[in-house]
């Protein structure tokens, strides 16, 4: 690595390392205030506390991250322009995009290990923030008990997968069960059935209205179904507050899983608009760092004087957030089912990096 390459990766992982710190300590104070009357209410001790907030600590990392990455190449532009250190570079013969390389690879960098721990960290740490969070803070069903979920999924790490098109915590109650049961070696389906209703009766499931299959090593039907009135079945081992978490949130599944979820959905012919999305999006938005990083460079990376610093930073704020808005739409449009889910979670990173960099050339002034 060459020693200018060196010295802007080094000039700005330092700010990125202190915004991501400083917005995660933000949401972790924001969470403590939001819940301050709880804990001292029910006396929560300080070990759950510190634990509970150590489990939020990855979410609050991919979620900012990208922002931090953003903050960060602003301050350091903003520093090389006041500095003339631009200036310097460019009269030295150096294209803006030979300037940007290194940065744009530690963005890249970045996403990689978003990507890491939003697939193999914060599933496990987020359940286990909302486990404490129920169960030891709030101490109550809350809300939750009061909705009624839709289309419901839940697997079990390898054996079993649910899908429930309603649920209701607080009767403890489905509709429209499928249960699936896999073979943990070929993976394929075993056994299904499809229940009208179902039940918790304190520790089981009684389903009603069941219609039973069996398959062979292939997944496909032996004989005819059987229909049964009523059945509880042992190895059904969900329980109404794991589907209480399940279905408050995608990101208790990693990757892998997820995209298992919805093949087996999909086999099964149950829509999945609002999975296929979330599965794109997992691929999408650890990206959407280095977009936001390119956006900045048109602005910033030109030689102005010091009153333009400022509308640059203005302008640039604007097209960030035109792009999380843009973002945001497109995400709904595809759960609803009105636009392809790769488009969905894809299109805003594309449609902006694409603008940035087609105005790369115009930071060569």
């Amino acid at each position: 690595m060459k020693v200018l390459d060196r010295y802007l990766v080094r000039e700005l992982i330092f700010p990125i390392v202190f915004c991501s710190l400083t917005l995660v300590l933000l949401i972790l104070v924001a969470d403590l205030f939001d819940n301050l009357d709880e804990l001292l209410r029910n006396k929560t001790p300080i070990l759950i506390i510190l634990r509970y907030y150590l489990c939020l600590i990855p979410v609050s990392f991919t979620q900012t991250i990208a922002w931090a990455t953003w903050l960060g190449t602003i301050f350091l532009l903003v520093h090389m322009g006041m500095h003339n250190e631009l200036m310097a570079m460019k009269a030295a013969g150096l294209k803006i995009l030979t300037i940007v390389r290194p940065m744009i690879f530690l963005g890249l960098l970045l996403g990689i290990v978003t990507f890491l721990v939003a697939d193999r960290v914060v599933p496990k740490t987020y359940r286990t923030a909302n486990e404490l969070l129920e169960i030891y803070i709030e101490k109550k069903k809350g809300a939750a008990d009061r909705k009624v979920f839709k289309n419901v999924t839940y697997y079990s790490g390898g054996n079993t997968l649910y899908y429930f098109r309603k649920f209701a915590p607080r009767p403890k109650t489905v509709e429209d069960a499928i249960v699936i049961w896999l073979d943990p070696v070929t993976h394929h389906t075993t056994q299904k059935i499809f229940a009208q209703k179902g039940a918790w009766a304190e520790d089981h499931w009684v389903f009603q209205g069941i219609t039973e299959y069996q398959t062979d090593g292939q997944g496909d039907v032996l004989g005819k179904p059987m229909i049964i009135a009523k059945k509880t079945y042992p190895d059904v081992a969900i329980t109404p507050r794991d589907l209480i978490n399940t279905a408050s949130d995608s990101m208790f599944l990693s990757y892998h899983e997820l995209q298992y979820t919805i093949q087996k959905l999909k086999e099964n012919g149950i829509s999945v608009y609002a999975e296929q999305v979330d599965l794109y999006s997992r691929l999408a938005a650890p990206w959407k760092g280095v977009v936001m990083l390119l956006l900045v460079i048109p602005f910033l990376g030109t030689v102005r004087n010091r009153k333009a610093i400022a509308m640059s930073v203005l302008v640039c704020a604007g097209f960030v957030f035109a792009f999380h808005v843009s973002d945001a739409i497109l995400l709904a449009l595809g759960k609803s089912g009105r636009l392809w889910p790769f488009l969905s979670a894809w299109g805003g990173n594309i449609l902006f990096a694409t603008y940035a960099l087609f105005k790369l050339e115009k930071a060569n002034f």
